[in-house]
């Protein structure tokens, strides 16, 4: 076997992507290969007598593919192995396979949120039925994995160690998907359900300016594709630092009646803390 020469790797910025995209740049650089990297964007519907038409929004693929490309250099460095941009329209996985046969690739590299229970029952694995069906070996990185010392230390700031175990940084959602004032609100809905949850920050360029929960979004269903984030977030909400004890955070979420909190260090948004993560946290410590 020569190696691996194309490997692909699904991103949706998440902390399990990004070490995914850690891992596959490692990889081809061992075996001097190159990368795919794939972000995936949910596709919105409209109809037109009665019948559903795709839009195509080249603005917005163009915004996507810089995103990528920016992700990939703040990742890998601007050193790394030769990496592809690719940014697409469509269900997930089939999407994928697609692009892993299309590419000839040898690898998929991809993250995987590892959920259990119901949540895995509700929101199935995209990884996992990529694995199903993919035309090559896939390698999967868990959203708990032990990131590799380097990304670790790349995604602290200088001087920082890693978090204290009862921290919020400890029990939140790293590198969380978020959405922008100037988003629609069903770009929102399927971003909530690309990342499993049912909040998100706003972020206008860097700077946290809401939160928009599925409740929010409840008065304005049959008009999602038409209204933007701004009408439906909560401006100004209550940040929590990742160094705050959960307990303390978990005190503020019910002072404030509030399912979940960004996480923000200096200005940046870094996490969001959820209930189900201080519930979570509760449960494992009794067991």
């Amino acid at each position: 076997m020569s190696g691996f020469k194309h490997i692909l790797v699904p991103v949706d910025y998440s902390a399990s992507s990004t070490a995914a995209l850690s891992l596959a740049g490692k990889i081809a650089t061992a075996f001097s290969g190159r990368l795919i990297a794939l972000n995936l964007v949910p596709i919105e519907i409209q109809t037109f007598g009665g019948l559903p038409i795709a839009e195509t929004y080249t603005v917005r693929l163009d915004e996507e593919r810089e995103r990528l490309r920016a992700h990939v250099i703040d990742v890998l460095g601007s050193d790394g192995p030769p990496c592809e941009i690719q940014v697409s329209w469509g269900s997930p996985f089939l999407r994928i396979v697609d692009h892993a046969i299309e590419g000839h690739a040898d690898l998929i590299v991809m993250g995987t949120h590892g959920r259990r229970g119901i949540r895995h029952a509700l929101l199935g694995s995209v990884a996992e039925k990529t694995v199903r069906m993919a035309p090559c070996p896939v390698l999967t990185v868990r959203e708990d994995a032990v990131i590799p010392h380097a990304l670790a230390a790349a995604e602290r700031p200088a001087g920082r160690s890693a978090p204290a175990r009862g921290s919020v940084g400890a029990l939140m959602t790293p590198n969380p998907i978020a959405v922008s004032s100037t988003d629609t609100l069903d770009l929102a809905q399927a971003r909530m359900i690309e990342a499993g949850a049912r909040h998100l920050p706003v972020v206008d360029g860097t700077k946290l300016v809401g939160i928009i929960t599925d409740r929010d979004m409840q008065p304005y269903v049959g008009h999602l594709a038409h209204a933007r984030v701004n009408v439906a977030m909560r401006p100004d909400p209550t940040i929590v630092s990742p160094d705050v004890a959960a307990t303390t955070a978990a005190r503020r979420m019910l002072e404030e009646r509030v399912r979940a909190l960004p996480v923000v260090a200096g200005e940046r948004v870094v996490g969001m803390l959820s209930v189900t993560d201080v519930l979570e946290e509760f449960l494992a410590a009794r067991e």
